[in-house]
């Protein structure tokens, strides 16, 4: 038994050698294990990090869109300066309602041409003069209380002048007998029942003859008549204020010229305040424009400047009515207004004109390839290279030649223009130059 616990003992000590040892090639292995792997995610982190430059390298020269550009310069240009300009009303005045109502009908239409206070609409009044009416009836009644009220002042007043007038008589003749026996009183001729007698007749006389003047004076000096005055003069302004009223349903031209903008049909319920109609005068006409600085001194102290539509070789005249003496502060351009006769009519508002700045010769202008021109909303703009960057830039437009069109405002000598590949730009979007 003692052999067999000695040999069990032994065994167990084997045992724990075996582990021991195992251990520590177990853990030498995952050691070198760990060391494998940190060296092969450094390799892969290098990797990515390579890929992802390379990508981001990529993906720069694919949003990099190429396009050709050119130096933006001045040249000769033969010709005359021309300028683009617009054609304006001289006049446009809104018709609008100054009243409440249905349209009762419809005298002018749209298109036409009217005179100042023509009657373009007529709107329902019957409300209106069935009020205006009874104003009426209640200034009759009001002036037939007046007639009355004045009748019986001026009634009053004669009646009280007469009274005192035989009051004044009654105690002038009893004043008289009472003098009279107040001297045979004196002397004894009377007695004094008599003088008494006489006394208390004089008395009341006095008495009643001042009630009455005091009361006549009173009567004069009140005005029994003014309650009903006011309330005449009262009626006066409301029927003043519904003859302006009943006007206003009158609608009428504000000036002479054409009616447009007037969709009124008869049967229609229309608010004050409401504009129905615009009214343009096109006679004289109105021609605006920006002047730039650069053509400024072409346009100073002229008193007139020709021009011509794009579709006419006519020639119009036009009196430069105004220019201003400072440009404004976001376009950088001063406004410039001639005015034109138009009795034909010819010209109309909406239309362009080219105003004529300067005659033949040779001016060193801007221009740029047609083809570099894009639109928006009929507005012409090129792209102009902003580092490396297409910028987009608005313009106006001049004279073309050629393949060539001259720029009156929106570039400067200098400057780099994309000439190829701006169709499918946008602002400010990456590019990549070429030659």
């Amino acid at each position: 038994m003692e052999r067999e616990g000695n040999m069990a003992t032994r065994l167990n000590r084997k045992k724990d050698d075996l582990v021991r040892t195992t251990g520590k090639f177990v853990s030498h292995k995952t050691g070198l294990l760990l060391i494998l792997t940190a060296i092969a995610l450094a390799g892969c982190s290098n990797e990515a990090q390579l890929s992802s430059a390379t990508t981001a390298e990529q993906t720069a020269g694919v949003t990099s869109k190429p396009v050709k550009t050119a130096a933006v310069t001045t040249q000769a240009w033969a010709g005359a300066k021309t300028l683009t300009a617009d054609v304006i009303p001289s006049l446009e005045l809104n018709v609008v309602l100054k009243a409440d109502g249905d349209v009762k009908s419809v005298l002018k239409k749209r298109g036409e041409q009217v005179q100042k206070d023509d009657v373009i609409i007529e709107l329902d009044n019957k409300d209106l003069l069935r009020q205006k009416q009874k104003l009426l009836y209640a200034r009759a009644s009001l002036e037939e209380q007046l007639s009355k009220a004045k009748k019986d002042w001026d009634d009053g007043i004669l009646e009280l002048t007469n009274n005192i007038a035989i009051t004044q008589q009654s105690l002038d003749d009893a004043t008289k007998q009472y003098n009279r026996v107040l001297n045979d009183y004196d002397t004894g001729q009377a007695t004094k029942e008599q003088k008494e007698q006489l006394e208390s007749q004089v008395k009341p006389l006095k008495l009643n003859l001042q009630t009455l003047q005091q009361k006549l004076q009173t009567l004069q000096n009140t005005q029994p008549l003014a309650a009903i005055q006011y309330q005449l003069q009262a009626n006066d302004i409301d029927l003043q204020d519904a003859d302006v009223n009943l006007s206003y349903f009158e609608v009428k031209a504000p000036a002479s010229g054409l009616l447009t903008e007037m969709p009124i049909e008869e049967g229609m319920t229309l608010a004050r305040g409401q504009k129905v109609g615009v009214v343009q005068r096109q006679s004289p006409i109105k021609i605006r424009a920006e002047v730039t600085e650069a053509d400024l001194p072409l346009v100073q102290g002229k008193q007139s400047l020709s021009f011509h539509t794009s579709d006419s070789p006519d020639t119009y005249e036009g009196k430069v009515t105004y220019l201003a003496n400072t440009a404004n502060t976001q376009t950088k351009t001063y406004s410039l207004e001639l005015e034109a006769a138009n009795e034909n009519g010819r010209l109309k508002p909406g239309m362009r004109v080219q105003l004529l700045l300067a005659g033949g010769g040779e001016q060193q202008v801007i221009s740029v390839p047609t083809d570099s021109i894009l639109r928006e909303d009929g507005e012409p703009y090129v792209f102009i290279l902003n580092g490396d960057h297409a910028e987009k830039r608005t313009i106006k437009l001049g004279r073309s030649k050629d393949d060539m069109t001259e720029i009156t405002q929106g570039l400067k000598a200098g400057e780099t223009l994309i000439v190829s590949g701006q169709y499918q730009l946008k602002h400010m979007e990456k590019v990549a130059p070429g030659q």
